[in-house]
């Protein structure tokens, strides 16, 4: 079965991998792969909008769409029936905006620091090929492994392939140019 290509430009809160705004501080994403795919789980992407504002302009604006959780599905590069390219087949998510979501209770010390608000619920979505996919709202009450486990068991399920076919490369710091997933 061949996966088709997520056409990036169509959209513009599409999750961007390796963007994550948290990529140096704990915890950290990671690169797994198996033997034709490979997957980027990170926390906090930026989203196409926002990469594209910041290559051009040198600034982002934010976005009402907030991703805690990210794993997006790529051929390895020798794998791809596509030919060469690092854009994505599939991109799971956990999400969630302000306006959507219940959002839990701030305390006093969180509003005097500022802390940004912390939802309740998210939203399971899936970007695929023909758009997005809402897959119903879920507790948010993940961790970042139960949430790595959770949308891996999507990817899985998705591709046909078992869990236990993935192994973790590394971090998301080795990049594109991962000798791994080539």
């Amino acid at each position: 079965m061949v996966h088709e290509l997520i056409p990036s430009t169509d959209a513009l809160q599409l999750p961007v991998a390796f963007s994550s705004t948290l990529r140096g501080t704990p915890p950290r994403g990671c690169i797994l792969a198996n033997d034709e795919f490979y997957v980027v789980f990170e926390t906090n992407p930026l989203v196409t909008k926002q990469v594209v504002q910041h290559m051009t302009k040198k600034r982002f604006d934010e976005i009402p769409v907030k991703y805690p959780y990210v794993a997006t599905v790529f051929y390895r590069n020798s794998r791809n029936p596509h030919g060469p390219t690092r854009r994505q087949i599939y991109t799971f998510c956990l999400e969630f905006t302000e306006s959507s979501c219940t959002m839990k209770p701030k305390g006093l010390w969180a509003s005097l620091i500022g802390q940004p608000a912390e939802p309740a619920d998210v939203f399971y979505a899936m970007f695929f090929s023909r758009g997005r996919l809402n897959m119903g709202r879920i507790p948010n009450n993940f961790s970042h492994a139960s949430a790595l486990a959770h949308l891996m068991e999507g990817v899985c399920q998705r591709l046909v392939v078992p869990r236990n076919s993935f192994w973790e490369v590394g971090p998301l710091t080795l990049g594109q140019s991962c000798p791994q997933i080539a």
